[in-house]
């Protein structure tokens, strides 16, 4: 369970930077020698990430304490800062802190070398860069990983200071999922620790840690959340309904950020969407937690035949997400097969939402008997994934008998405990 640190930080008071649009003037040399700066820092930091990776671990070694001392996204944190204050303002000093960004949102750890340069990338991005133009290219990475509270402050920001309504429009959706999400994350890690095994040493360090995650919640505000949450949903409504979703800029990082704000997105190869279209995502955080119904899902399965959610009223239901590819995903796949085997005579059935990009490969997964449960394709719109506000792979839910959400992101034992909890209780 990724951490949240909920205490809140005051920023000190620091000039504002002029936009990209309105930077001060740079010689050509002064940006190319930018440029060939963090190209050697790219360069370097891919060179000392594969080295860590072909490293043979030798027996007894400290992963952990090799990862922070000679992983790259900790190591190398102080070069990109350097270079974004020699560069602020352009695209060399925008791309250093959306690479410490980025590279941040696979670490949970707060105290983290990657995760404190996170931190301080925030604050720089916020004092700095509320005005740059495409510093919307970040906002999807804010919250994965470590939960720092320099997120919200950050996207508060930019919603008071940015002149570009795009900015605004898509701070306001970032900050409008997480504050309903936030809301519901108490009762997420109380139902979870409610189906570990407290006897199994194996859990020791994970029961542990979802206590002290869960002890960090206790100051959540959750009905001020859910109602900050809506006032942004219907000012998004109302004020912005015509602004898009930022472009996909490259991950491959670190590289220069550069998008093109046409309505095609040239990564994705699709068109843009509008943000109010992803609304759907913060309606289900506001309106299917844990303890309420879940969402309908509705229309054919993936060889064709009709399936509706509500045909499995009746039963405990377990709905996953995941595509072919994702390897935690399919990592799930033996354990869900015996699942279904083991329950075949009881009031139970797994359903899946597949986000593959085309429908054979999900038909292939059929046929080879990888996946042996009934899925619905999640198209290339993605209507089913983003009406769940699924933003992880895997992602599961487990439904009882009257279809209400009673578990969440579950997997192995603990999910076969959260299935076998809600049958017994139908037999009492």
């Amino acid at each position: 369970m990724r951490f949240l640190i909920l205490s809140v930080l005051i920023a000190s008071s620091l000039p504002v930077c002029c936009s990209q649009e309105d930077k001060p003037d740079a010689s050509t040399k002064e940006l190319t020698d930018a440029h060939a700066r963090f190209e050697d820092l790219a360069t370097r930091y891919k060179t000392q990430q594969e080295q860590f990776y072909a490293h043979d671990p030798k027996e007894g070694e400290n992963n952990l304490r090799r990862f922070l001392e000679n992983h790259p996204m900790n190591t190398m944190v102080g070069d990109f800062l350097t270079l974004e204050q020699q560069s602020r303002g352009t695209d060399v000093g925008f791309s250093c802190l959306y690479h410490l960004v980025l590279v941040a949102a696979s670490v949970g750890d707060p105290d983290y070398p990657v995760t404190t340069g996170k931190v301080t990338a925030l604050k720089i991005l916020g004092e700095h860069y509320h005005d740059y133009p495409d510093v919307d290219t970040a906002l999807r990475y804010l919250f994965s990983g470590a939960r720092v509270p320099e997120s919200k402050m950050f996207l508060r920001k930019l919603i008071a200071s940015s002149r570009f309504g795009y900015v605004r429009a898509n701070a306001m959706y970032e900050l409008a999922n997480y504050l309903a999400l936030e809301a519901n994350l108490p009762g997420m890690c109380e139902s979870q620790l409610a189906v570990m095994d407290r006897t199994a040493p194996e859990n020791e360090a994970r029961i542990k840690s979802l206590e002290s995650f869960s002890a960090g919640l206790k100051d959540v505000a959750i009905d001020q959340n859910r109602s900050e949450a809506i006032s942004l949903v219907d000012q998004l409504k109302n004020d912005y309904a015509g602004e898009l979703v930022p472009p996909r800029a490259d991950v491959r990082s670190p590289v220069i950020i550069e998008v093109e704000r046409t309505e095609y997105d040239e990564i994705l190869k699709t068109n843009r969407g509008r943000i109010v279209d992803r609304l759907p995502a913060v309606h289900f955080e506001l309106h299917h937690s844990i303890g309420q119904l879940a969402p309908a899902i509705d229309g054919d399965d993936a060889t064709g035949m009709p399936m509706n959610l509500a045909d499995f009223h009746g039963k405990v239901v377990v709905v996953m997400f995941s595509f072919k590819g994702c390897g935690p995903c399919e990592a799930m796949y033996p354990d869900n097969r015996r699942l279904i085997e083991e329950l075949s005579g009881e009031q139970f059935a797994f359903v899946g939402v597949q986000g593959d990009e085309t429908l054979d490969t999900v038909r292939e997964s059929l046929e080879s008997k990888t996946i042996t449960w009934r899925m619905w394709w999640d198209g290339k719109d993605k209507r089913i994934s983003t009406q769940w506000n699924i933003r992880g792979w895997p992602s599961t839910f487990v439904l009882d008998q009257r279809g209400v959400i009673r578990f969440r992101d579950l997997r192995g034992q603990e999910l076969a405990n959260a299935i076998h909890t809600l049958l017994r209780k139908d037999t009492e």
